[in-house]
């Protein structure tokens, strides 16, 4: 076996395990796609996990206002009835 033919050989190897490599890189991506497609940004017409994540956020945001407010109205709701048992005493 002359210089040639190992090298031969070994770029025949090396090109089969390329080819190989790339197969199974393309099989894997593939896998990972169709496990994540329910959580994907276009999957489900745009209704994806992304998106309920914004609209929980958004309405946690909503619920502090309200709360900041039902507590506000609460301490000038206190206010008020100390007022008026101030005027009955």
């Amino acid at each position: 076996m002359t210089v040639t033919d190992v090298v031969g050989i070994t770029l025949g190897i090396l090109s089969i395990m390329g080819i190989l490599l790339g197969a199974l890189g393309w099989w894997i991506n593939t896998k990972i796609k169709v496990a994540t497609y329910q959580i994907q940004p276009n999957a489900n017409g745009g209704k994806s996990l992304a998106d309920l994540h914004k609209k929980v956020d958004a309405m946690c945001l909503d619920m502090r206002l309200v709360k900041s407010a039902v507590t506000q109205l609460e301490d000038e709701m206190d206010q008020l009835e100390a007022d008026v048992e101030g005027l009955y005493e």
